[in-house]
């Protein structure tokens, strides 16, 4: 199956961010901010009477709605201009053995079995080389039918993660 894949700066950031946001100390962390929000906010509007937030609850805050985000979009952006490969328009043959993937400076085969784990997300393809790395496919421009076909071939991936 052949396909041409060209992700955007605004779709690297739209899956790195869903998939940072998703881990559990994210989440934590993000429950830990609204709790803090929530402390702040019935503090101030005096309707229970608890101990008054001081600076260390601000600080913690800032760090975890701003400074986080920023350092996390400012990485994103920063690896995605720096990479030819994320900003190539691919070539892509997938076939039942082997993904074979052409761009503008480079060409790449990967036979499934060294290939470490498939992801299907509701927008995506995923197919990581290791833990960090990963082939993205986006499901934006593909017909029902083109989905489908991934689905059968990544469904039949041996991958070394399992």
């Amino acid at each position: 199956m052949k396909l041409k894949v060209k992700v955007t700066i605004r779709q690297y950031l739209k899956i790195l961010f869903s998939l940072a946001y998703s881990k559990p100390i994210m989440i934590f962390l993000v429950c830990f901010a609204l709790l803090l929000v929530l402390w702040i906010a019935v503090y101030y509007s005096h309707l229970l009477n608890i101990p008054e937030p001081v600076i260390y609850q601000y600080i913690t805050l800032l760090l975890i709605i701003v400074i986080q985000p920023t350092v996390i979009f400012t990485t994103i952006v920063r690896n995605y201009y720096s990479s030819n490969h994320l900003r190539e328009t691919l070539d892509m043959d997938l076939t039942h053995d082997k993904i074979k993937i052409k761009g503008e400076s480079f060409y790449m085969e990967i036979l499934w079995s060294k290939i470490y784990k498939v992801v299907e997300k509701k927008n995506w393809f995923l197919i990581y080389q290791n833990n960090l790395s990963a082939i993205l496919i986006p499901k934006k421009e593909l017909s029902t039918e083109q989905i489908r076909q991934i689905q059968e071939i990544l469904g039949s991936v041996k991958t070394t993660h399992e």
